[in-house]
């Protein structure tokens, strides 16, 4: 599990979402009611861009493609419209984050 853990922090591409310069908030495990259900998001950040917040949901998967399943495509898309509903009008993304340190956005 270090190793994987090292795999990602030590990812070029998802340095963005660690450095503590790029972000405007993050969060781990977030947990967020909506429609019902309880939802617990992964990672949860938001970089500081010229146009203000840009939100990005990310989920963790062992899996090399986790975008090829569909179930996961599905939660990360209702993880983002959760967060969208709650954060009015501002950018949000979504991405896996692979035990490789791959950012796959949906």
């Amino acid at each position: 599990m270090a190793a994987l853990v090292r795999a990602v922090l030590g990812s070029a591409a998802c340095a963005r979402f660690f450095d503590p310069e790029a972000l405007h908030w993050s969060g781990n495990e977030v947990a967020i009611a909506w429609r019902g259900a309880a939802l617990r998001i992964d990672r949860l950040v938001a970089l500081h861009t010229p146009a203000g917040p840009e939100w990005w949901v990310l989920d963790y998967k062992l899996q090399h493609a986790p975008q090829a399943i569909e179930a996961y495509r599905e939660q990360l898309a209702g993880y983002r419209e959760a967060v969208q509903s709650l954060q009015g009008g501002e950018s949000v993304r979504a991405a896996f984050i692979t035990a490789a340190g791959e950012v796959i956005e949906l």
